[in-house]
């Protein structure tokens, strides 16, 4: 009979560097700079920066790790929770087929690496190994679709991300990654409808506390935990506190064979994962076509999306509501500041402006539920949309779209990840300070001995 949770941490604690395909390392690399720069473009929002002052109250050191942004030196598990929910806040990360496993990930395997002087093979190798054992055990409890539907949410397996990347780069046995994985287990929360019904804006900071609580998970276990073994199998608990069902099967799925990091999308936008494709079709038709907004009349799109579609007529309740909606989020690109921190802003939740471009959208054709779409997703798919675009004269555009940029079958080159980082970061970073970074993740990261030299390179 297999023990699951044991193969997961004898492989996370045997991968080598030498072991991983050069195009997984420079993936890698690829999603760390993204990670890293929707982060710092995220650093001057008003609810970022109200969560920095928390990581600050948790705990300066000198010896701890850097605060994106912002240069302080706080707690390593303070930086893995300030930066998480930064990562995440603008809602331009990466999309698994199980979430935003980078904006764990990355700052946590960043602060554990700066603060114990780690090197990047080092770090490298701990994020891929990490996000594979991740990704194997959030596919194994996915929900049903009814389950899915009535709700639930996706930082319910977030903590392995972190915890799987820090306990590697703490160098944790095979038998204590065993037990990491135990107290990810633990300190896992339960879905709870709440979180997604009210559109919360603590949805972003579930992120930085999945990052908090993977990194400390980490340094509990490296002192010593015992008992605390096999919590993925069928008597061990974690599976049913979160799901409706489990499939054994994708815990060892391709383990060491595939890796699924390859499969993750890149946002192109600063919004929801389904809101790519229109973003990126809408920027199309407005750039070949020369449309001005004050000569748009209306703007159709299918298919429609319940909870995507919908338009706020006197406002949206929260930055998530309108991260999650189609028509605030064409109105953004439209009527809204340049991309970065200011998508965020509350004063634009209520802004006439915003509020009266988003009035021109409407949802039409074939109802597309998420469940159904995360099913095309998980098979290599996506949904294709058609938009249509009329102006005021009566002249009408058409155009359709399969593919997002920054989906598996539509990846960015490395070039094109460059291009987004100095876009993400250019209201935070000079030019040099940008080149400075890139330089370092995309061409020097696996030649660093020493990671404790990040702070240099991500202070504003």
């Amino acid at each position: 009979m297999k023990k699951y949770t044991q193969i997961l941490a004898d492989y996370l604690a045997n991968l080598k560097y030498e072991d991983i395909p050069p195009e997984v390392i420079e993936r890698a690399k690829m999603v760390t700079l993204h990670t890293v720069g929707v982060a710092l473009g995220a650093a001057k929002a008003k609810t970022v920066r109200e969560a920095i002052d928390v990581a600050k109250v948790m705990g300066t050191s000198e010896k701890g790790a850097t605060i994106f942004g912002d240069g302080t030196k706080v707690s390593v598990s303070s930086a893995a929770f300030a930066n998480g929910m930064m990562s995440d806040f603008l809602d331009w990360e990466d999309c698994s087929w199980t979430g935003h496993p980078s904006s764990g990930a990355v700052p946590a395997g960043l602060a554990v690496s700066e603060a114990y002087g780690k090197s990047g093979k080092d770090y490298l190798t701990a994020f891929i190994g990490g996000f594979e054992v991740y990704q194997r055990i959030a596919m194994a409890v996915q929900p049903t679709p009814e389950r899915f539907d009535a709700g639930w949410g996706l930082y319910c397996w977030q903590i392995f991300a972190p915890a799987a990347v820090s306990g590697k780069l703490l160098g944790l046995s095979a038998d204590k990654l065993n037990q990491l994985i135990g107290t990810a287990a633990g300190m896992c929360p339960v879905a709870t409808e709440q979180i997604n019904a009210t559109n919360t804006d603590f949805y972003h900071y579930t992120y930085g506390l999945t990052a908090k609580m993977g990194v400390e998970c980490s340094l509990i276990v490296d002192k010593g935990i015992t008992t605390l073994m096999d919590a993925l199998e069928e008597y061990g608990g974690y599976w049913f506190g979160v799901s409706d069902q489990c499939d054994w099967n994708w815990f060892d799925k391709e383990l060491g064979s595939h890796y699924y990091l390859m499969d993750m999308l890149l946002k192109n936008w600063p919004v929801n994962m389904w809101i790519q494709a229109p973003m990126d079709l809408l920027h199309k038709m407005v750039t070949a076509n020369s449309i001005k907004a004050d000569d748009i009349e209306s703007i159709e799109m299918s298919p429609f999306i319940p909870n995507r579609s919908e338009n706020w007529p006197e406002g949206y309740p929260s930055t998530v509501r309108a991260q999650f909606s189609i028509p605030f989020c064409l109105a953004m690109y439209l009527r809204g500041p340049q991309l970065g921190w200011e998508w965020a802003e509350e004063k634009y939740l209520k802004d006439p402006v915003i509020l009266e471009m988003a009035n021109r959208f409407k949802g039409v054709g074939r109802v597309e539920r998420v469940s159904s779409q995360f099913d095309k997703f998980r098979e290599g798919g996506y949904p294709t949309y058609e938009m249509k675009i009329t102006l005021k004269d009566g002249t009408v555009y058409e155009d359709s779209i399969h593919y997002p940029k920054g989906h598996p079958c539509n990846p960015y080159t490395r070039e094109e990840c460059i291009d987004n980082f100095r876009t993400a970061t250019a209201t935070i970073f000079t030019p040099e300070q940008c080149d400075r970074l890139v330089d370092l993740i995309m061409n020097r990261l696996e030649d660093v001995e020493d990671l404790s030299i990040l702070g240099e390179y991500l202070k504003a």
